[in-house]
Formats: structure tokens, C-alpha cells, sequence
């Protein structure tokens, strides 16, 4: 093959085969919403553990109250005779929805339960700031109480909120796609 053949062969030189692509687009920071509160308005991590110890003071009462009342009916409407123990049933039972009810039906209705309101807090919907819908609120209870029920597990889930970035969620709060707010923010 002559000298001519060979340089003809070859293809055109690319005047771009040796540059770099050009870079890829993308929208400055902060042009596209991000979904969640202003990181001012995250509730303190030290306020969340007051309102959770006034929530479990709640409860425990709360309990009392209502299991009290209905081993009392149960005795009341024995006519003062042998129930053969069941009003301790009914009163273990009583007690036992009284705290499965508390927290989900208040956060799901108000956004809070009664010690994130002393405490000025507030659980939301990550997406719209609004009181996480009853599914959720029972969700998020759910993760919470097993969490607890699991040797130091809920230790490290009450703590989650520490090092978790950027909206302090715990993982019951992730589990609901939830997040504890200030109510003044």
C-alpha cells in the first residue's frame, strides 16, 4: 500500500478527541425546594427527653386511672361477689389500650401528646409540616416500643437523634417520615 493509500485511509483527526466534555448542568443551590423544616426549627434533643419523661409519667397514670376504674366497675357490677379475679384482667387490659391509645390517637389528632405540648414541641410530616396521619402515628409508636423492648436498643434509638443529619430523626421518626419541631418556629 503506498504512502498515499495509507493517508487517506485513516479517518479525519477529531478537533474534540482530546479535550474534556463540557460540564453537566446543575441548578444552583437552594433553586429546587427541599422537602423538611428549616434546621432552626428542630426541636432540641434535650427538650424531646423532658417531654418523653412527662409523657411516661402521663401514661403510667393514665393506666392507673383507667385500669383502677374498670376492675372497680367489674367489682361494682359482681354486686361485691367473687368476680374469680377477672377484674384484674379487666383492669390489666383497660390499662393496656389506655397506653397503646395515648400516643398515636394525640400525636395523629394534635401533632403532640401531652409532654411535647408542655414542652412546646411538635411531631410533623416531613413533607408538609402537618400531624402525621393515624397509620403513621401508629407506625412510629410501633418502631419506638420495640426499640425499648430490646436490651439497649432503644438507648441507641433515643440517641439517633444526636448524630443523625440533617433533621435529628430518631428511627421511629424515620419510620413515619416524621420529625420533632418546635412549636414556636
Amino acid at each position: 500500500m503506498s504512502e498515499y493509500q495509507q493517508h487517506y485511509q485513516q479517518p479525519p483527526p477529531n478537533p474534540y478527541m482530546h479535550a474534556a466534555p463540557p460540564p453537566p448542568y446543575y441548578p444552583p443551590p437552594g433553586y429546587y425546594p427541599t422537602p423538611g423544616p428549616p434546621l432552626h426549627a428542630l426541636a432540641n434533643p434535650g427538650m424531646r427527653l423532658v417531654a418523653r419523661l412527662l409523657d411516661l409519667v402521663f401514661v403510667l397514670v393514665t393506666m392507673g386511672v383507667v385500669g383502677g376504674a374498670l376492675a372497680a366497675a367489674t367489682l361494682l357490677g359482681a354486686g361485691g361477689g367473687d368476680t374469680h379475679g377477672a377484674e384484674g384482667m379487666v383492669g390489666c387490659v383497660g390499662a393496656l389500650l389506655a397506653a397503646l391509645c395515648y400516643e398515636p390517637l394525640l400525636i395523629h389528632r394534635y401533632g403532640a401528646t401531652l409532654g411535647k405540648r408542655i414542652c412546646r414541641l411538635r411531631v410533623a410530616r416531613i413533607g408538609d409540616g402537618g400531624n402525621p396521619a393515624l397509620g403513621a402515628a401508629i407506625v412510629r409508636w410501633v418502631i419506638y416500643a420495640a426499640c425499648n423492648g430490646v436490651l439497649f436498643v432503644g438507648t441507641i434509638n433515643a440517641l439517633s437523634c444526636l448524630w443523625d443529619k440533617p433533621y435529628r430523626q430518631c428511627w421511629h421518626d424515620k419510620a413515619a417520615n416524621s420529625v420533632v419541631v418546635r412549636r414556636d418556629a
